[in-house]
C-alpha cells in the first residue's frame, strides 16, 4: 500500500494529479487534494500542500473519534490521510435523482448540523456533494480542511445547494415543523437566498 506515496498532486482549481504510477484510481479532487481508492473500505487523500493535510488531520484526529458523522482515519503522513471509503451516493446525487426532500431526510440533515455545533466546529455548514451515505445508509461529511478556520454560523452553502435543486423551500418548511428554533435563526438568511416570506 506504500506506493501511493509516489502520487504527486499539485495546486490548482481543482488540484492536478501530475504523477500517478500506481493502480489506485482517482475518485475525486477539489481545491486542496485528490482522493484515490485503495481498497473496498479505504481511500487516501493526497494534498497539494502540507498545510492542508495538517489542517484536515487536526479535525479528523481530534473530533473524528468522538463522532459518527466524520470518516474514520487509519493512517496519516505529511501530505496524505488514509480514511474510510464512503461508497454511497452523495446527498447531491441522491437529491438530484429523487427530486424531493422528505421530512425524515431533513431531520437527518438537521442532526448533522447539531452534531457540527456539538463538535465546536467554526464552520456550521457543508455542501451536498461533500455529504455522503455510508454502507449503513448514514450520512457522513467529508472535506474538513477549513472546519476549524472559517467561521460560519448558519449553513449558507447547504441553502445555496438546495436552492439550485429547487428544494430549499421544501426543506425549510420541514425545518419549521421539526426545529422551530433553527427556523427562527435561519429565516432571514433563507429569505435572502429565495423570496420566502411568512
Amino acid at each position: 500500500m506504500d506506493d501511493f506515496t509516489q502520487i504527486v498532486v499539485t495546486p490548482g482549481k481543482p488540484v492536478q494529479v501530475s504523477i500517478n504510477p500506481t493502480p489506485y484510481p482517482l475518485i475525486g479532487k477539489g481545491l486542496q487534494g485528490a482522493v484515490f481508492k485503495l481498497s473496498d473500505d479505504r481511500v487516501v487523500k493526497i494534498y497539494s500542500k502540507k498545510i492542508y493535510c495538517l489542517r484536515e488531520k487536526l479535525v479528523l484526529e481530534q473530533v473524528g473519534e468522538k463522532s459518527t458523522i466524520i470518516p474514520a482515519v487509519y493512517e496519516s503522513g505529511e501530505n496524505y490521510i488514509i480514511m474510510e471509503y464512503l461508497n454511497g451516493p452523495s446527498l447531491q446525487e441522491y437529491l438530484e435523482e429523487s427530486n424531493m426532500i422528505s421530512e425524515e431526510l431533513t431531520r437527518e440533515i438537521l442532526n448533522l448540523i447539531t452534531e457540527l455545533k456539538s463538535l465546536q466546529f467554526l464552520r456550521i455548514d457543508f455542501s451536498l456533494r461533500h455529504t455522503i451515505f455510508d454502507k449503513e445508509g448514514k450520512l457522513k461529511i467529508i472535506d474538513h480542511v477549513n472546519s476549524f478556520r472559517i467561521q460560519r454560523t448558519y449553513p449558507k452553502r447547504l441553502f445555496k445547494d438546495l436552492k439550485q435543486l429547487g428544494l430549499l423551500t421544501s426543506f425549510f418548511d420541514h425545518v419549521r415543523h421539526l426545529e422551530p428554533e433553527y427556523y427562527e435563526q435561519w429565516k432571514n438568511f433563507v429569505e435572502k437566498i429565495i423570496d420566502l416570506k411568512d
